[in-house]
Formats: C-alpha cells, sequence, structure tokens
C-alpha cells in the first residue's frame, strides 16, 4: 500500500517535494489511527456482548470505550467523542449505574442533533435510550 501511495504521489507531483513527504506522513498516521480505531470498536463490541451476562466484561467495555473516547478527543472528531460517551452511556447501563447513564445520554443530545447526516450516531442514541428504557423498566418490575 505504501508503495503504491507514493508511487501516485510521485506521478502527480512529479517528484517527493516537502509538502508531499508531509502528506504522506499525515495519510500514513490517519490510516493507522482508524486501524487502532477498529481493533478498539471490535474488542468493545465483544465486550459488550458479554456484558449483558458479565460484570467483568461491562468493566472491561467501559475501559475500552474510555481509550477510543480519548482517541476521539485527540483527534477532535466530535462525532466520535459523541459515539464514545454512547458507548460509556451502554456500559453505565450493562453495570445498572443509570443515574449516570441517563446523565450521559441527556449530555449527548445536542451532539447528535448537531450532525443530522450521521444516521449511524443517530441510531446508536435511539438504541442507547431504547436500551436504558427497557433496563430501568426491567429493574423496576424485578423489585416489584
Amino acid at each position: 500500500y505504501d508503495v503504491w501511495l507514493k508511487a501516485v504521489v510521485s506521478t502527480q507531483s512529479g517528484h517527493y517535494g516537502r509538502g508531499t513527504a508531509k502528506l504522506f506522513a499525515l495519510h500514513k498516521t490517519y490510516v493507522a489511527v482508524n486501524e487502532l480505531l477498529a481493533w478498539l470498536s471490535t474488542l468493545g463490541g465483544g465486550w459488550s456482548a458479554l456484558a449483558d451476562y458479565d460484570t467483568k466484561a461491562a468493566i472491561r467495555c467501559l475501559l475500552v470505550s474510555k481509550q477510543q473516547l480519548h482517541v476521539a478527543i485527540k483527534l477532535q472528531y466530535k462525532e466520535l467523542v459523541a459515539t464514545c460517551w454512547l458507548y460509556i452511556a451502554l456500559s453505565n447501563i450493562q453495570l445498572r449505574k443509570f443515574n449516570r447513564a441517563h446523565r450521559i445520554i441527556r449530555l449527548q443530545y445536542p451532539s447528535v442533533q448537531a450532525s443530522p447526516s450521521d444516521n449511524r450516531l443517530r441510531n446508536l442514541y435511539r438504541a442507547t435510550v431504547y436500551k436504558f428504557r427497557r433496563e430501568k423498566e426491567m429493574r423496576k418490575s424485578k423489585s416489584v
């Protein structure tokens, strides 16, 4: 991939200038960060699936989500920051920390509204709200 990209850049610019080298380095960083986020997302999804049945998995999922959040904040990628917060809210729901989850969900609403074209974020928000309501109702019905 690196060789192909160098060939494309060199044929378009005619030589490797300082700007081209910076662009190439930036692109390599972008690819590496996307790969990192994909791995973290896969790990988080796996732990999240287990977290409905195991508290340790919910804690692990929360830690992975916080790692993703750290990367998203450094990148200043607002939609990804909101996504990470919603994953953190899901982990808190699985840990039965409903007040904390509710606060996170409420705080992310403006971010979801600010990105109307991001359907994944919107759907994640809806799913998080649904899971919050369902789990809270299940908790109430068990205590009665």
